[in-house]
């Protein structure tokens, strides 16, 4: 499994709990956190990913965002 699915998989897994432990992070990818949070949301926005429904894909976008302290913009 490559890199990018991997990363994938595992915010899958931990998405209930807001995108898993940091530790779990660095030990998995060898990554800070915030690395893996910048480089997971860069993903999302690929078309690579089209097997994930579109909530799963918000649901973790929006947990990118929290982790990476980006104020969240909805229109409403």
């Amino acid at each position: 499994m490559d890199t990018d699915s991997a990363m994938i998989d595992f915010a899958v897994k931990w998405r209930h709990w807001d995108g898993g432990p940091d530790e779990d992070i660095f030990v998995e990818f060898g990554i800070p956190a915030y690395q893996f949070f910048f480089r997971l949301r860069r993903l999302l926005s690929t078309h690579r990913w089209h097997q994930l429904t579109p909530h799963l894909i918000t649901q973790l976008t929006d947990i990118c965002e929290r982790r990476l302290h980006v104020p969240q913009t909805r229109a409403g």
